[in-house]
């Protein structure tokens, strides 16, 4: 028996599938993030998402709880906008994204956040990920207006630099313990 937290008893292995929706303006880095995730790889060339991705990577939450998250790299362009109910729709969380050397990505995070809103998802949990392709590309935004929008959303922040490693399995863990408990409580 494992316990996840003082409420959450564990017998057995448990394995859960939650659909996690990855939003964001389009070239910010959606697509690099999750194949930097699901396969350590980072690639500077640039192709847009047409539509939706779809990613599944399991997480371990302890040594019998595994919660397989099913990403839906959803395309930021304007004329897939008409797409976003379908994709929207049975989201378990929510990464809202922005890349840190590019001041328009992180202006529509409210604009975003207004489609989760409209969608019913503003309950569900979600994080904001601040994301730099390399050590050397310069941050262009001020780190007190990031967590202003971060406090404005409720959602806590993250920075990751895809050429490193760095804290990303870190990151979808502690978003994937979130939707446990959230969906625990229910």
């Amino acid at each position: 028996m494992q316990l996840l937290n003082s409420n959450i008893v564990f017998q057995g292995r448990t394995e859960a599938i939650y659909k996690v929706i990855v939003i964001a303006d389009p070239a910010v880095g959606k697509t690099s993030l999750l194949t930097k995730f699901a396969k350590n790889q980072f690639k500077e060339r640039y192709l847009s998402t047409v539509g939706v991705n779809i990613l599944k990577e399991p997480i371990n939450l302890d040594e019998n709880t595994v919660a397989n998250l099913m990403f839906w790299d959803v395309a930021g362009q304007p004329q897939f906008s008409m797409l976003h109910r379908p994709y929207f729709n049975g989201a378990n969380g929510v990464i809202f994204t922005f890349n840190l050397s590019i001041p328009s990505s992180f202006s529509k995070l409210k604009f975003w956040n207004k489609n989760v809103i409209n969608y019913g998802l503003q309950k569900i949990p979600h994080i904001l990920l601040g994301i730099k392709n390399d050590v050397h590309e310069k941050e262009r935004i001020k780190l007190h207006k990031i967590l202003e929008i971060s406090n404005y959303m409720n959602a806590p922040y993250f920075k990751i630099i895809l050429s490193h490693s760095g804290n990303l399995k870190y990151i979808f863990k502690y978003l994937a313990i979130n939707i446990y408990r959230y969906l625990s409580s229910f």
